[in-house]
């Protein structure tokens, strides 16, 4: 207990929202990483409340420590927050899972818990272990090794399907016997291929956050989501396929949802600039003095009246994503951003007195060459004659349930040169940010793999790096089958051509 003790009891008592409740089925909703990463998921507090609002079910949250290595040489295990009990003491353990990268934590997480890992090493006596979460709709099948559920898509529609099937199970088997063919139920030992996924109805929305901390990454902010997909055609982004039908939330619903003792509020929503009410909600809560904070603003969208909002409720920095360095590839992503609605952006956050604007950016896109680095070059430096420049590149990965699923990933050679031209030609007149190229490999990787990208995985959670995953990749036999795919500016995404040279349909 000294560990609940001194590291999990002042978080606990600093939160606000906190649910306590003792009954004959113990749930733990794991997230496997820091406490503070997990309780800025809106989609985990959800399910955290939703299970707790079920007739004889309590459940208590548990995370990963921040020095996973120094806790397992230790002995501990980890304890859930509100009881301090082992999070492995339950009859389900689920785990809400948002990265490709957070694969070896969920390994590790089970290991921590006093569990194995490995489905087929658990048996009768050890809880029923459920993974769900984004990671789990864009690609749940490195997965299928640990998990004996799988929930794909909308856990609200979930949460009272896996309740009732554990009030009325005895064995495992019942309770798989009870919940098999529902939407978004997948289970590694009867099923094979993904199901249709779970589309929670608009009369269970709008998520909204059950407890508040200073000590989440979003610190003292509730979150209440405004829409649910997005409305965009973006070929590379998941929302809309992930997210299901384009749903939005009316402005006085949200405004229902939020506490009178809430100080700092989040709108989470894919395209919140396209939602018909940000403009109302944000006055609304600005006029109480409710300090505010939006997901994602499009650049197209923008106009004086939103940022005049958005800076009365406390932004300092505007962003916005371009996410392709060029306007013929934000064409090809059906992206809809160009240099001019940058630029008027850049202005207005200038003019309004927004201490500068960040920008989001791809890498790496199949088409892309060293003129389109170049256009990002120029128009960053014109961004930066009107206000102060923050770039934020990541590679481009492709996913699953995208049209890009089949196109190539740029390589880490070629994503480090272009990085380091744009740093070397911008190191002063830009701020920099990027992602690792060596990591957005490996989650390249485990974004389109298998079970065996699963099991590479589970030989080096102890021991993670990218020596190690190359070594481990290296001895499963893993190739990459998308490696001599050719993607072209004059394909629309999706389309690629072969080794054979032929043209194919993803």
């Amino acid at each position: 207990m000294s560990y609940w003790r001194n590291e999990i009891k002042p978080l606990l008592d600093a939160e606000t929202g906190t649910i306590f409740k003792q009954a004959p089925i113990r749930v733990t909703l794991a997230f496997p990483n820091r406490y503070s990463v997990g309780m800025a998921s809106l989609g985990y507090q959800v399910i955290y409340r939703m299970f707790n609002q079920e007739e004889g079910v309590a459940c208590e949250r548990a995370f990963l420590p921040e020095d996973p290595e120094a806790f397992a040489r230790a002995g501990q295990t980890i304890p859930t927050v509100e009881s301090g009990r082992p999070a492995g003491d339950c009859q389900l353990f689920a785990m809400s899972v948002s990265f490709e990268l957070d694969l070896t934590n969920i390994i590790r997480t089970l290991d921590l818990s006093g569990m194995h890992p490995l489905r087929e090493e658990r048996d009768e006596n050890d809880p029923i272990v459920m993974i769900g979460g984004p990671f789990t709709s864009s690609n749940p099948y490195p997965l299928t090794p640990f998990a004996d559920l799988i929930i794909i898509g909308d856990g609200e529609q979930i949460v009272p399907v896996v309740s009732e099937a554990l009030r009325e199970s005895v064995t495992r088997e019942d309770f798989f016997d009870l919940i098999d063919g529902m939407p978004g139920v997948f289970i590694p030992s009867r099923h094979v291929h993904e199901p249709k996924w779970a589309t929670a109805p608009k009369e269970l929305l709008p998520a909204y956050s059950q407890i508040v901390t200073p000590h989440s990454e979003l610190s003292n902010m509730f979150l209440v989501e405004a829409q649910r997909g997005c409305p965009r055609p973006c070929t590379f982004c998941l929302a809309r396929t992930m997210y299901g039908p384009n749903r939005n939330n009316g402005g006085d619903e949200l405004l229902e949802r939020i506490p009178d003792w809430a100080t700092k509020v989040g709108l989470v929503g894919a395209a919140l600039s396209d939602f018909p009410h940000t403009k109302y909600v944000g006055r609304q809560l600005t006029e109480r003095g409710i300090k505010l904070g939006v997901s994602s603003i499009r650049a197209d969208t923008v106009d004086e009246e939103l940022a005049t909002i958005l800076k009365a409720g406390g932004l300092r920095t505007f962003t916005v994503a371009s996410d392709a360095p060029s306007e013929r590839l934000r064409r090809w992503l059906k992206k809809g951003i160009t240099t001019e609605d940058l630029l008027k952006t850049a202005q207005i956050s200038r003019d309004l007195g927004f201490s500068g604007l960040k920008v989001y950016m791809m890498i790496g896109l199949g088409p892309e060459n060293d003129d389109d680095i170049t256009e990002l070059i120029s128009f960053t430096k014109d961004l930066a004659k009107v206000n102060r420049i923050a770039l934020g590149i990541s590679p481009f990965v492709p996913k699953r349930h995208t049209p890009h699923f089949a196109d190539p990933f740029a390589g880490v050679k070629t994503i480090e040169g272009r990085l380091k031209r744009i740093q070397k030609e911008l190191r002063t007149t830009a701020e920099l940010r990027n992602v690792s190229a060596k990591w957005a490999w490996v989650e390249s990787v485990i974004a389109r793999g298998g079970p065996e990208v699963g099991m590479a995985a589970y030989a080096i959670y102890k021991d993670e790096s990218i020596g190690a995953w190359k070594k481990a990749l290296d001895e499963i036999g893993w190739n990459d089958e998308f490696e001599t795919n050719a993607t072209s500016i004059e394909l629309p995404p999706g389309r690629y051509v072969s080794r054979h040279e032929e043209t194919l349909a993803v």
